[in-house]
């Protein structure tokens, strides 16, 4: 005896891309961080003021860690932005 089934569900690229989304964006941070530190240190001479850092005020670790915030949150929404698209 046989018996029918299903055709397998089919993951669309689209869909697929979504998935992958959030390592998308942990790449793209994490590129864009060391290019920052790296284009900081060679504009400056010195490493740029991460927290942990004893040889950096506190007023350039904020505006570091804001301007870190601040580029974070822009590739998330840039790497959303191009995924969806196709949903508009």
């Amino acid at each position: 005896m046989t018996t029918a089934s299903a055709p397998a569900p089919t993951a669309s690229p689209r869909m697929m891309a979504r998935t992958a989304a959030p390592l998308i964006t942990l790449g793209a941070t994490w590129a864009v961080r060391k290019v920052m530190m790296k284009t900081y240190e060679s504009a400056t001479g010195h490493p740029a003021p991460v927290v942990y850092s004893r040889d950096s005020s506190t007023v350039a670790k904020i505006l570091w860690a804001a301007t870190m915030a601040a580029t974070i949150a822009s590739i998330e929404i840039i790497v959303w932005k191009v995924l969806a698209e196709d949903d508009a």
